[in-house]
C-alpha cells in the first residue's frame, strides 16, 4: 500500500524540518561569507546561486516521490552504470594529464569535476545515490552474504567506482563509501566475523597503500598527527626515524603549512564560546583567514557566529534526519527497502561525522561537504534524493509473501521461533473456520 506522493509521515515531517533548519543555516553562513579565492564580495552572490540548487533540489526530491522508490530501485543498475560512465572522463583526465579543452580542468592537482556551462558537475557525489541503489538491489534476496565468499561479488561492485574515484584522486569519498558498504551488507547478512577479517585485510594493506598516495594526501593526514607538539619535536630532531610520517622542514613550519588550515579551524571553532560572534560577525568571516569556508570547513563558520548553541542545533538536526530514517527502515519489512534506508542513512551519518571531525581537528581534511549545509549544487542534489529516498519508502507499506529480512540472518534449513508460530496460527485458521 503506498500514500500520496505529498503525503507524508511524522518521520518524514521532521527529516523535512531538520533540513530546512540546515538549509537556513547553510544559506545564512554562505551569504556573509565569500571564498578564499575571491576578487570582490561574492557571498551573496553563492547564497543566490544556493537557493536556486535547492529549488533543483526540492524538484528532483518531489520527482521521487511521485516516481517512488521502487520504480528507481528497478533502473539500480543501469543508474549505476550512468555513475561510472560520468566518472571516466575524469579517470582519463588523471591518467592522461589532460584538461580536455578545459572540460576536465584540474583543481589543486584533483581531477574531480566536470565543467559545464554555468555549472560544476561532480560525478562522485551522484555515484554515492547510484552506490547505494546498486548495492541494495543486488543484495535484497541474497543469503550467500553469510559465506565469505559470497562477499566477493559485492566486493567487486563497490571496487570498481572506488578505484576510479581513487584515481581522481578523492579519498575523502572512498572513506565515505567504505562503511556504507560494511553497514549494508552487515544488515544483508554478512557475519561479524567475515567483516573483521576483510578489515584485517584492509589493514594489512595500509602501508601499500601510503606509499601510492600523493605526497599532499598523506600531509593531510600527518597533519592531524603532528598536532602534538611531542610528534613535532621528535621528527625535528630525529628526522631520518620519522622520515615516513614528515620531514624535518614540515614539522617547523606545520603551523604555517599542512596544518594551517586545521588551525585555523579550530581557532574559528573555539573563538565562537557559548554564544557566537554573531551572525556576519567574527574575523573568520569578515577575512580569508580560513580557506573553503563557504564548503569543506562552513561548520567552522557556524560555531564562530553561533558558538556552542549553533553547534548543537546543527548536530542535533542530523540526529533527527539519522533517528527518523533508522525508524523509517525499521518499520518496513520489505528487503530492498530496508537496504535502501540503511544504506541512505549511513550515508548522510558518516558524511556529516567525517566533516564535523575534519573541523575540528580530529580526522583528515578530505574535502567533504557538510550536507544541507555546505556550498555546492552536487551535493546538495544528491541530499535531497537520498531524504526523497526515505520518505518514500514511509509511504510504502507492501504486502509481501516472504520472509521478514531479519530471517535471512538465520541458516538454511533452521526455523525461527516466530515462524513456528505463525504456521500453528494457519493450521488453525480452518478448523476456527469450521467451528463458527
Amino acid at each position: 500500500m503506498r500514500r500520496p506522493a505529498l503525503d507524508i509521515s511524522p518521520a518524514g515531517w521532521a527529516m523535512l524540518i531538520a533540513m530546512a533548519v540546515l538549509l537556513a543555516v547553510g544559506i545564512g553562513s554562505i551569504y556573509v561569507t565569500d571564498t578564499h579565492y575571491a576578487a570582490g564580495h561574492d557571498g551573496p552572490r553563492n547564497a543566490a546561486r544556493q537557493c536556486v540548487f535547492v529549488l533543483v533540489g526540492v524538484i528532483a526530491a518531489i520527482g521521487v516521490l511521485h516516481g517512488g522508490y521502487p520504480l528507481i530501485a528497478r533502473h539500480a543498475y543501469a543508474i549505476f552504470l550512468a555513475g561510472l560512465a560520468l566518472l571516466l572522463p575524469l579517470t582519463l583526465a588523471r591518467v592522461f594529464h589532460t584538461a580536455m579543452g578545459g572540460l576536465t580542468a584540474p583543481r589543486n592537482g584533483a581531477y574531480r569535476w566536470i565543467h559545464l556551462p554555468g555549472y560544476q558537475l561532480q560525478p562522485s557525489e551522484f555515484m554515492k545515490i547510484a552506490f547505494v541503489l546498486a548495492l541494495a538491489w543486488y543484495l535484497r534476496y541474497r543469503t550467500n552474504v553469510r559465506r565469505l565468499r559470497g562477499l566477493l561479488l559485492p566486493m567487486g561492485i563497490a571496487a570498481v567506482p572506488l578505484g576510479l574515484i581513487l584515481l581522481e584522486p578523492d579519498l575523502g569519498t572512498v572513506l565515505l563509501l567504505t562503511p556504507v558498504f560494511i553497514v549494508m551488507v552487515f544488515v544483508a547478512g554478512a557475519r561479524v566475523r567475515h567483516l573483521a577479517l576483510l578489515g584485517l585485510v584492509a589493514l594489512a594493506a595500509v602501508p601499500l597503500a601510503w606509499q601510492r598516495i600523493e605526497p599532499y594526501q598523506r600531509l593531510r593526514v600527518t597533519a592531524v598527527l603532528l598536532q602534538s607538539e611531542k610528534l613535532r619535536q621528535a621528527v625535528i630532531a630525529d628526522p631520518a626515524r620519522f622520515g615516513v610520517l614528515a620531514t624535518r622542514r614540515q614539522a617547523i613550519e606545520w603551523a604555517a603549512g599542512s596544518g594551517y588550515q586545521l588551525v585555523q579551524s579550530q581557532c574559528a571553532i573555539g573563538s565562537g564560546a557559548a554564544l557566537g560572534q554573531g551572525w556576519g560577525q567574527g574575523v573568520y568571516v569578515t577575512s580569508g583567514l580560513l580557506p573553503d569556508r563557504h564548503n569543506d570547513f562552513i561548520f567552522a563558520i557556524v560555531a564562530h557566529q553561533w558558538g556552542f548553541v549553533g553547534c548543537v542545533v546543527v548536530l542535533a538536526c542530523f540526529s533527527v534526519i539519522v533517528v527518523a530514517g533508522l525508524r523509517i527502515a525499521s518499520a518496513t519489512t520489505e528487503p530492498l527497502a530496508r537496504l535502501l534506508a540503511v544504506g541512505v542513512v549511513t550515508l548522510i551519518a558518516a558524511q556529516a561525522i567525517i566533516n564535523v571531525g575534519m573541523a575540528s581537528g580530529v580526522m583528515p581534511t578530505t574535502g567533504m561537504t557538510l550536507p544541507f549545509v555546505s556550498y555546492g549544487g552536487s551535493s546538495l542534489l544528491t541530499s535531497f534524493v537520498g531524504v526523497a529516498l526515505l520518505i518514500s519508502i514511509a509511504q510504502h507499506r507492501p504486502y509481501i509473501l516472504a520472509v521478514r529480512p531479519l530471517e535471512l540472518l538465520f541458516r538454511p534449513g533452521e526455523r525461527p521461533p516466530h515462524m513456528a508460530a505463525v504456521g500453528e496460527a494457519t493450521r488453525a485458521a480452518p478448523a476456527a473456520v469450521a467451528r463458527s
